[in-house]
C-alpha cells in the first residue's frame, strides 16, 4: 500500500509538472483537484462517510479540515507553478521537506525529540541548503527548450510551498480528531478546489482549457492523486505496519525525480544529488519517529 501510493502520488507530481507547464499551473490544479473531488465523494458515500457528519458537535472539526483544503490549495499551487519554472528535481525534495514544519510545531508545544530526529532535522536542513545553494546554474546543463525563472524564485517558490504543505498537514492531523481521515481528505479537496476555482475567476481567466483533449489528462491525473491517498488511508489501520507503509509512501518525490531523469533527461549535480538523498532519507526517519 506504501508503495502504490508512493507511485501514484510521484506520478500524479509528474504530470503536473508538465500540465502547468502548457495551460498554468491554477488550470492543471483546478483539472485535477475536480476528478479528485468526485473519486472521494463516491469513496465516501459508498463507505457511508457522510452520514452524521454534519451536525453541530464537529463543526469544529469541519472547520479544521477546510483550513486544510485552504492551505494545500495554495501549497500544491506554488509547487505546480515550480515545477513548471525550475527543475523539477529540485523542487520536489524541497517541498518534501514539510515535514520539518510538523517537527517545528511540536517542539514548539513542549515535545522532546529523539537523537534520531534531532540528526534527521539537521540532515534535512543541510540537504536544502545545498539544493538551493548549488542550483545559480540550474538551467545550464540541458538541452530542454523550457524556460527556467531565476534560481533564486524557484526555490523560495518551492520552500512556500513546503511551509503551506506542513501546515496544510497540520491542519488534517488536527481535524482527524473528530471525524475520520476519509472526510479530513475529502473536505481537503473540495474545498481545494473551490479555492483554486475563485483564484481563477478572479484573475479573469477560463477556469478550464477549451480543448476537451486535456480532460482525459485531468481524470487520470486526478485519479492518480485520490489513488495515493486512499492507498495511505487503507494501509494504515492502527497495525505496527502503519509505520512501514508511511514510510513507503513518504518517498513520492524519488518517483517524481526518476520520471524527470528518464524522460526529459534533468541531471543533478554532486551536490544537488547529496542534498535531495539527505532530505528524502532524513524525511522518512522523521515520518517513521
Amino acid at each position: 500500500m506504501g508503495g502504490l501510493s508512493a507511485v501514484s502520488l510521484g506520478v500524479a507530481d509528474f504530470i503536473a509538472s508538465q500540465t502547468s507547464s502548457r495551460i498554468g499551473a491554477a488550470r492543471s490544479l483546478l483539472g485535477m483537484l475536480l476528478v479528485s473531488s468526485v473519486v472521494l465523494s463516491v469513496f465516501l458515500l459508498f463507505q457511508g462517510g457522510f452520514a452524521e457528519l454534519f451536525v453541530p458537535t464537529k463543526l469544529w472539526s469541519i472547520l479544521l479540515a477546510s483550513l486544510h483544503g485552504f492551505t494545500m490549495a495554495f501549497a500544491l499551487l506554488l509547487f505546480f507553478h515550480a515545477m513548471s519554472v525550475g527543475k523539477i528535481s529540485i523542487v520536489a525534495p524541497i517541498v518534501a521537506s514539510h515535514p520539518l514544519v510538523i517537527v517545528i510545531f511540536r517542539v514548539a508545544q513542549g515535545e522532546h525529540l529523539t537523537t534520531a530526529q534531532w540528526i534527521s532535522v539537521i540532515g534535512v536542513l543541510v540537504g536544502v541548503a545545498l539544493i538551493g545553494g548549488s542550483s545559480r546554474d540550474h538551467a545550464s546543463d540541458d538541452g530542454l527548450a523550457k524556460r527556467y525563472a531565476k534560481w533564486q524564485i524557484v526555490v523560495l517558490i518551492s520552500l512556500a510551498s513546503s511551509i503551506l504543505y506542513g501546515t496544510a498537514i497540520l491542519f488534517l492531523q488536527s481535524a482527524a480528531d473528530g471525524i475520520t481521515d476519509s472526510q479530513v481528505l475529502w473536505f481537503g479537496r473540495v474545498v481545494g478546489f473551490f479555492t483554486v476555482l475563485i483564484f481563477v475567476l478572479a484573475k479573469r481567466q477560463t477556469p478550464f482549457p477549451p480543448s476537451a483533449q486535456w480532460w482525459l489528462l485531468f481524470a487520470v491525473h486526478g485519479a492518480l492523486d485520490s489513488g495515493g491517498l486512499l492507498f495511505l488511508l487503507l494501509g494504515t489501520n492502527g497495525s505496527p505496519n502503519d509505520t512501514l507503509t508511511a514510510v513507503v509512501a513518504s518517498a513520492f518525490p524519488v518517483v517524481t525525480m526518476g520520471l524527470a531523469w528518464m524522460l526529459l533527461n534533468e541531471r543533478l549535480k554532486p551536490l544537488q544529488l547529496l542534498g535531495a538523498g539527505l532530505v528524502l532519507v532524513g524525511v522518512s526517519t522523521i515520518v517513521g519517529q
